[in-house]
């Protein structure tokens, strides 16, 4: 009775082991082939930033499609965005922004976050219904949040974006369900 409960055992932590080679080697295969898209690659090291945010996000080893690692992706791309929205909101209440200049570049900045917000939760109904053409388009206007967010400090007004990093890795998080959907159709 003890050697087929250990047998069980077994099973059960190999399969698991298995489980997570398997999504690993998807994910790997997939960033890599995306990332040789001429859309993303201006973008620095979005293969590797592709491979280690699916890989970090537990639900990831439950993938066994591409589609899946879209679903992975969409959800890393929401929790990235609510990120830089909550870094942005306690820079402005706590005041530690350069000047009146920047406070009004980031408070514009919060309004494209809430219109990239709106359009990342739009693209996520049309994946859960299939149509991933309108769930494409969606997430192309939600990138516009990070990059003309960014354009407000980099402008003629000499102000530097106190979250720069932060942007240009929401930008690759949008991208990657981005991609995965422009290689569908």
């Amino acid at each position: 009775m003890k050697m087929l409960m250990y047998i069980g055992v077994f099973v059960l932590l190999f399969n698991g082991c298995m489980a997570n080679k398997v999504a690993d080697s998807l994910i790997q295969k997939s960033c890599k082939r995306i990332s040789k898209s001429i859309l993303v690659d201006t973008i620095p090291h979005f293969e590797k930033d592709c491979i280690e945010s699916l890989t970090a996000n537990p639900a990831s080893q439950k993938a066994r499609n591409v589609d899946d690692l879209i679903m992975v992706g969409m959800n890393n791309a929401k929790s990235q965005l609510s990120n830089v929205k909550r870094i942005v909101e306690k820079i402005i209440k706590e005041r530690t922004y350069k000047s009146s200049l920047s406070k009004k570049s980031l408070e514009e900045c919060l309004k494209l976050y809430s219109k990239s917000a709106h359009k990342l939760t739009s693209s996520f109904n049309y994946i859960k219904k299939g149509n991933f053409e309108k769930a494409r388009y969606e997430l192309n206007d939600a990138d516009e949040a990070p990059i003309f967010c960014e354009l407000k400090f980099n402008g003629d007004n000499q102000q530097i974006s106190p979250v720069k990093k932060e942007n240009n890795l929401l930008l690759t998080m949008i991208n990657i369900p981005y991609m995965f959907l422009t290689e569908k159709n």
